[in-house]
């Protein structure tokens, strides 16, 4: 079997024919049942020339007057009154010199019989009046169709995307939920090992109360708190320290300095025990005559967080950065320039740290 490749043109025309079928039969049927009826009716047919040229007229002007007069005359409602008559008189204009063209070139050049004879006479133009007045007619019925269906399609659409943001939302409330349950299962274990360590091993038991506090406290920190009362973040800070000094049997050598009004002052989560951590992280914290210092007071309406910590004499550890520069993001997009942070390294080889924050909240 030969296989003979289809050109371009002919899969178009081909593609056309199959998207247009249904309308095809329709003019096909229609053409057929008027031939006949009026073919019957008056005892005489017309010849094959007449049915092509003139159905050719009137199906093209069913849709121009879809797709382009109605279209048009409608689009603005501000138009309409004046723009809609003006249009379906040039309409009805060209049909008729179409049509009085088509039945200048059927009976005077091809010389075939016509009923009618050409001529201004009002009965003359009433018959192509009438049939153009008769296909208007039935093209406004298909404009308001297609319009219906494409407003039905629009509102099929929007259903459809509501259910689909629907299921979204609901599979976003489910991830939502199974996130909370992981951390609500992790601290009643937690909760159950405080329960069953604190009788045989204290240090455990408080170890683990400690941890647990820290926990929920950064969970809760990362979802929708915007600001906080320091005092929050000092007692997890004093949870962070008290971890740690258990873990070093208490000869960490570190210094908290704060009055309690401080804590009524508001600021975002997690700066504070950032600081801290780094503290741990990268200080040296066994020297009594060099220990680390947090300092936080009120300044002319400032908040001043200080820390000062020795260096330890190891290679720094990776990360060193990575918390201060969250530090200073997250206080530039908070603050803007209502907040400083400073930070170096000293002769003596101390990192210290100054956060400067403008005071614009506290808590009654």
């Amino acid at each position: 079997m030969i296989n003979i490749k289809k050109s371009p043109p002919f899969i178009r025309i081909q593609n056309w024919l199959a998207y247009k079928k249904f309308h095809i039969i329709i003019w096909l049927v229609f053409m057929l049942y008027e031939s006949v009826i009026v073919g019957l009716f008056s005892g005489q047919f017309g010849n094959l020339i007449n049915y092509i040229l003139f159905y050719s007229l009137n199906i093209s002007m069913f849709y121009v007057h879809t797709h382009i007069i109605l279209e048009s005359g409608l689009k603005r409602k501000n138009q309409i009154w004046w723009k809609l008559p003006v249009l379906l008189s040039l309409e009805l204009l060209v049909y008729l010199m179409i049509y009085i063209g088509f039945d200048y070139l059927i009976t005077d050049i091809l010389k075939y019989f016509r009923p009618r004879k050409i001529g201004m006479t009002m009965q003359y133009i009433l018959g192509p009046v009438y049939r153009a007045i008769y296909f208007m007619f039935f093209s406004t019925g298909y404009y308001f169709l297609l319009k219906f269906l494409s407003e039905r399609k629009k509102t099929e659409e929007l259903e459809h995307q509501r259910l689909n943001n629907m299921i979204q939302i609901a599979r976003s409330e489910n991830a939502f939920l199974k996130a909370q349950i992981q951390p609500h299962l992790l601290f009643n274990t937690l909760d159950f090992i405080y329960q069953n360590a604190r009788d045989h091993s204290p240090i455990a038991a408080e170890t683990i109360l400690s941890l647990s506090e820290m926990m929920r406290y950064s969970v809760d920190s990362n979802k929708d708190k915007d600001f906080i009362s320091l005092g929050e973040e000092i007692n997890q800070v004093e949870n962070l320290v008290n971890l740690h000094q258990l873990r070093k049997h208490h000869q960490l050598q570190i210094r908290f300095w704060y009055d309690d009004d401080i804590k009524k002052v508001e600021i975002i989560p997690l700066i504070l025990i950032t600081l801290v951590e780094n503290i741990f992280k990268h200080g040296n914290l066994l020297s009594q005559s060099h220990p680390a210092e947090i300092k936080l007071y009120l300044q002319n309406n400032d908040l001043i967080i200080e820390t000062s910590n020795q260096i330890a004499k190891v290679k720094e550890k990776p990360g060193f950065n990575s918390g201060i520069k969250n530090i200073t993001k997250r206080l530039a997009y908070a603050y803007g320039d209502q907040s400083t942070f400073e930070s170096g390294t000293t002769e003596d080889n101390y990192y210290k740290v100054r956060v400067t924050i403008k005071v614009k909240h506290t808590i009654d």
